[in-house]
């Protein structure tokens, strides 16, 4: 199919995926009308969290720390992967001298290496757990470790001069950099607790600046380096440990309620 039958083919996809959330989705779990009476037995204690919506604390937000800190990881995080759809390409061919086949196949790793790091990241937090019995020291080392070894392959990649190594290393970067996804999404709700979705459109859309900035960065570091691309990927790498910093500082499961408590 052409390229505009495959746009229109995935907004099909969208829309039907539309059309069954709305079905589906309720703004209290227990409207469900699958739901058996355990599981509505299990939502009691946090009827709270879903007690309707309510005048977001817009001043709490803005006080607390740990949302703060919950964006500028995420900006972070998106800082390095947005180079992967927007300057990937240009990298392969120019850099790597490759054709455009060949960067296609090649150029496809580090989406689908990421995607299998996000899910690898929420299947190893529960055993995780419960050898540390601990929520946040599970989110705090695999937020380390992404971080980390996000920053780690990156650098390596810059020494390999086989392509196909190179881009095997940048998708295990990936997928390093997809291992601190699900834990951010945790902490927003469990710090967000009713404003969950408030707090998860926040730290989203500082990821969004990250990956706006991204790509503007790396054109006039191009330009001013005379293409020198591994001083892009240093930025990125140094970016990441920022990353690192961040979720050093980071309290990713007390509620905002109980912070202001505290305070």
């Amino acid at each position: 199919m052409s390229w505009r039958h495959a746009f229109e083919f995935f907004g099909s996809i969208g829309v039907i995926w539309a059309v069954f959330f709305f079905a589906w989705y309720r703004d209290h779990p227990r409207e469900n009308r699958r739901l058996n009476e355990a599981e509505r037995e299990l939502l009691k204690p946090n009827d709270g969290l879903a007690a309707g919506h309510g005048t977001v604390p817009w001043r709490k937000f803005l006080r607390s720390p740990q949302v703060w800190l919950l964006c500028a990881q995420y900006f972070c995080l998106s800082y390095g992967w947005y180079f992967y759809i927007t300057w990937l390409p240009t990298y392969l061919k120019k850099s790597r001298g490759l054709d455009l086949g060949t960067s296609a196949v090649l150029g496809m790793l580090p989406l689908f290496l990421g995607g299998l790091g996000s899910l690898f990241s929420g299947f190893m937090a529960a055993p995780l757990i419960r050898r540390n019995g601990s929520v946040l020291k599970t989110r705090k080392r695999l937020a380390y470790v992404g971080f980390s070894g996000a920053a780690l392959l990156l650098l390596v990649s810059t020494h390999l001069h086989n392509p196909v190594l190179a881009m095997v290393t940048m998708g295990l970067a990936s997928f390093s950099n997809d291992l601190v996804m699900p834990g951010s999404w945790g902490a927003c709700m469990d710090v967000g607790g009713k404003y969950a979705g408030t707090l998860s459109g926040a730290m989203n859309m500082m990821g969004n600046f990250g990956g706006a900035i991204s790509p503007t960065v790396i054109g006039y570091v191009l330009r001013w380096t005379h293409d020198n691309w591994d001083m892009t990927f240093y930025i990125s790498a140094a970016v990441y440990i920022f990353g690192v910093v961040f979720w050093r500082l980071l309290d990713p499961v007390t509620p905002l309620e109980a912070e202001t408590v505290a305070c």
